[in-house]
């Protein structure tokens, strides 16, 4: 077994990864994630996005599912971004491996056009306590939590869309709070 998968192991077996009592649900403020770009080493927070609607995205390179989903993502950040959507919406990518070198081979092989940062130490997962990888968490203008979309299946793309075309037709909103940083 990895030692991604033993991490992630380690993190159920503790209750810190996925727990109905732990797990961020929809309506509540969404918690800051922070960290490093994989490949341009910039700093960012999910919080240097405020007042947009931004999907958080939990994955892994071992994860199968993910390689579907990360291109879907990136084809919905593109098609929005040239609607001119690119000040209202965000895709940001949380990988949970535990080699950032892994997880920048990885994205060389399958980019993507939006920031990538390594949740190195598991901050973010504690935080968000994703279920399953991949995991996407669309978080409003407000900072709040719409919609969670955990896995990958069919239909995928067309959900998260529908999701947040619904949330783009509405007026935008001042942030709920500051979310909770790292």
């Amino acid at each position: 077994m990895s030692a991604a998968r033993l991490r992630c192991a380690g993190l159920l077996a503790l209750g810190l990864l996925t727990s109905t009592a732990q797990a961020l649900d929809p309506g509540e403020i969404a918690p800051d994630v922070a960290g490093r770009n994989l490949l341009s080493k910039q700093l960012l927070r999910l919080s240097d996005w405020q007042g947009k609607l931004v999907i958080v995205d939990f994955w892994a390179t071992w994860c199968g599912p993910c390689v579907l989903s990360m291109p879907q993502l990136d084809a919905l950040r593109s098609k929005l971004h040239a609607e001119g959507y690119t000040d209202r919406f965000e895709v940001l990518g949380v990988n949970m491996d535990d080699d950032p070198a892994r997880a920048r081979k990885f994205l060389e092989l399958h980019p993507v056009g939006y920031p990538v940062l390594s949740d190195l130490i598991g901050v973010a997962a504690r935080r968000y306590a994703p279920p399953k990888l991949p995991s996407a968490y669309l978080v409003g203008a407000d900072g709040r939590v719409k919609f969670i979309y955990y896995g990958h299946g069919a239909g995928y793309q067309e959900t998260l869309e529908a999701k947040l075309r619904e949330l783009l037709a509405e007026p935008l909103v001042a942030p709920a709070a500051a979310p909770v940083s790292p």
